[in-house]
């Protein structure tokens, strides 16, 4: 497998979005970078950057224990340098790995589950990503 670059990002689900972003925002300066809005215009969640290259996502939730049982943890995501030859090893593993661009933030990806069921996300980041900047 080629190599992983870093922890990319890690994805929380939360009852009150505002009062995360907050503590975020005074705990380490993390600012909101994107924010993802549903057809609707409302605002589900954000991208909150850290430090560079180091994101934390955060999206409103309703059912936390819906999720399989993991409550709010959402996603481990790790940033590899090349997203299609990453999606050919895994396939070689056996699991699916359909690299696609994200919805609003366009950051190219695929997720696979791990043995116990925690979605594990591949991100590459290129230009046309909104994390781009910030890496």
């Amino acid at each position: 497998m080629p190599p992983v670059r870093r922890l990319a990002h890690v994805c929380l689900g939360t009852f009150d979005l505002e009062r995360l972003i907050a503590f975020y925002g005074s705990l380490m300066e993390a600012r909101v970078i994107h924010e993802f809005v549903n057809p609707a215009g409302e605002r589900y969640g954000v991208l909150l950057t850290v430090a560079p290259g180091t994101f934390l996502e955060l999206f409103n939730e309703q059912d936390p224990e819906s999720r399989s049982g993991r409550g709010l943890f959402r996603h481990l995501c790790f940033e590899v340098e090349d997203i299609e030859a990453t999606a050919a090893h895994v396939r070689t593993l056996g699991l699916a790995a359909e690299v696609k661009r994200g919805r609003t933030d366009r950051t190219l990806q695929f997720t696979i589950a791990d043995p116990d069921g925690t979605p594990v996300e591949f991100h590459q980041y290129d230009s046309q990503c909104v994390q781009f900047p910030y890496v």
